[in-house]
């Protein structure tokens, strides 16, 4: 059922719910995953009719040519507009810390966001709901503020991040419920904290009558991943290296920068024909049709949407042995070209020189049906409407 579908009458009958306000928090620094699940998130609230959405941005962050904030005005979403000083710490004050206190450094800098948190929150409109789009970490204060202002909290978890013993001992003072975006992540943050086991896995869409493309004549593999060093590009480019095959190219999509070594490498690769830099796309729907394999080599995930988009495209997967790789080849309908390879540069390399092109070119409809927005929407809502 899409989102749409669900009448007011039918969700306002659920017991002791009604219009409510929600504001979104995000406190990221670039777009990336996390903040294309969060407009599919909004989209679905909207949908519903019963909810009424503003957005809060710490950063006004680009998307390519576009603010992030003019998408939301475009979208119709109302803005929390709410400046927040940057905290600086004397020079002197930040090396003495640095060496001595650095648990004080970060007690500061926890109490100084809690005091904006709250007088963000009270100089605004009045919310039933925060829901929080970021790590844990980088949410402390407005987890607190919250609770200290009888405003109910959703920590949504996208990423695998370890947490240290000042964040848990502030998340165990406080009270929230979190959306994990996979049975891994949730698996991850249960070690440092005990919360109720909500899995929503991130919806992918897939255009029903995209343009046929010829793909490549050679084994062509995307690598869709930000220029992050936690993303395995240093370990990609070294499997490439020495691989003597001429019928086999690695295509990298993505922004940022490298390091040098890791750029030097990528250097010589792409002046040898093995690797090409499309730099970064907006619309990999666009062209995921175009190649075989999708490849990824990061170290730890919360939910690689780049993979279900692949799989719904009919793409085969190359990926390293990370837990949620293994959830989604439980569900997948592709096992014949799925791939889970330890995250060495010579296992990979090993894996590249024997590759044939995909056993099956069909889309993943396994993939489709359980990534569906239809169910994301249905849960969502479900979620929202059963927050006691």
């Amino acid at each position: 059922m899409h989102a749409s579908n669900f009448s007011k009458r039918d969700i306002c009958s659920i017991k002791g719910f009604g219009i409510k306000k929600i504001l979104f928090i995000d406190t990221g620094i670039e777009y990336g995953g996390g903040t294309k699940s969060l407009l599919y998130l909004i989209e679905a609230l909207k949908k519903a009719g019963i909810y009424d959405v503003f957005v809060y941005f710490e950063n006004n962050y680009m998307v390519k040519d576009k603010k992030i904030l003019d998408i939301m005005r475009e979208k119709e979403i109302k803005i929390i507009k709410f400046n927040k000083p940057k905290f600086e710490i004397s020079k002197f004050k930040r090396e003495i810390f640095r060496i001595f206190y650095k648990k004080l450094i970060k007690k500061k800098r926890y109490e100084y966001d809690l005091r904006f948190a709250k007088k963000m929150l009270l100089e605004n409109n009045k919310f039933d709901f925060i829901h929080l789009n970021n790590h844990f970490s980088a949410n402390l204060s407005y987890i607190s503020a919250a609770n200290d202002l009888g405003i109910k909290v959703i920590q949504h978890l996208r990423k695998n991040s370890p947490l240290d013993k000042f964040d848990t001992n502030i998340l165990n003072k406080n009270i929230f419920k979190a959306i994990s975006v996979s049975k891994s992540t949730f698996e991850f943050y249960n070690k440092y904290l005990k919360f109720d086991n909500c899995v929503i896995y991130n919806p992918v869409f897939k255009k029903q009558n995209y343009k046929k493309i010829d793909k490549f004549e050679e084994i062509s593999i995307i690598m869709p991943a930000n220029f992050l060093k936690l993303k395995g590009h240093d370990l990609v480019f070294d499997a490439m290296l020495n691989l003597n095959r001429d019928d086999l190219r690695l295509y990298i999509a993505g922004s940022g920068s490298f390091e040098k070594k890791t750029k030097d490498k990528l250097d010589i690769l792409i002046k040898n024909g093995l690797v090409v830099n499309l730099g970064f796309v907006e619309n990999m729907d666009e062209i995921y049709p175009k190649f075989d394999y999708i490849l990824g080599f990061s170290e730890n995930e919360g939910l690689p949407r780049v993979v279900i988009e692949a799989l719904s495209y009919g793409l085969g997967v190359i990926f390293s042995n990370i837990n949620v790789i293994n959830e989604i080849y439980n569900i997948s309908s592709k096992k014949d070209d799925f791939y889970i390879v330890n995250r060495t540069a010579n296992d990979l390399h090993n894996l590249l020189l024997k590759i044939k092109k995909p056993k099956n070119k069909e889309i993943d409809f396994n993939i489709i049906n359980t990534f569906s927005f239809e169910n994301f929407s249905k849960s969502i809502l479900n979620f929202y409407s059963n927050y006691r």
